[in-house]
């Protein structure tokens, strides 16, 4: 129930504006959360195609093409993913690239550095205390303070670069607007919160 009602949320989102990234990799993802790989395809192909560096997608549509037998794309779609990801210094998604193809026995571009030893296909913070950005991997920029009170703000300064911060402003207007959500009330606030967590990848940190 959970899981359908993330995805009928992402889903009117992703048809309020078929020229928002984010929509169409939310919706995306959350296919993918919920075992539905065939149907999240075409959403996840459409958020590369309106964001080609949206590194994370490529990770999560590689794995929805392996998980439909598609394996040759997959390959393709994941080489393309971990180079773009090698260049934009996303570490997180670009380690968890080169473990699923570590996996499938398939070779790795040539990167600019040694992956993160403690990378998995799931992505996750590296062991240690060290900081790490949850959504692009980065070991800097970490925020100087939370963006505003409360667990979340707090959640987020300990696992979110200030690059990543500043990305997710507009998207969030962006969301605020296109879904019309009203911030005044507990059901606007955690639609709000859910778009943010998603966009900023802490639900898996």
């Amino acid at each position: 129930m959970v899981d359908e009602q993330r995805i009928q949320q992402f889903r009117q989102m992703a048809e309020a504006d078929p020229e928002n990234e984010l929509g169409q990799f939310s919706l995306g993802k959350a296919l993918v959360d919920a075992g539905q790989f065939d149907e999240s395809v075409t959403p996840l192909t459409r958020a590369i195609d309106l964001n080609s560096r949206m590194s994370k997608a490529y990770q999560l549509l590689g794995e929805a093409l392996r998980k439909t037998s598609q394996n040759e794309k997959a390959v393709e779609v994941m080489k393309k993913g971990i180079t773009i990801a090698d260049e934009l210094g996303d570490r997180m998604p670009r380690d968890a690239m080169v473990a699923l193809m570590k996996e499938w026995g398939e070779d790795v571009p040539e990167l600019s550095d040694k992956p993160t030893m403690s990378a998995s296909p799931t992505g996750g913070a590296p062991s240690g205390d060290g900081f790490q950005c949850a959504r692009c991997g980065r070991p800097n920029g970490r925020l100087a303070k939370p963006p505003f009170k409360g667990e979340l703000g707090g959640k987020i300064a300990e696992h979110v670069c200030d690059g990543c911060w500043r990305e997710w402003i507009p998207t969030g207007t962006k969301v605020i607007n296109e879904l019309g959500l009203v911030l005044s009330s507990q059901a606007g606030q955690d639609a709000y919160d859910q778009y943010m967590v998603e966009f900023l990848q802490l639900d898996r940190v």
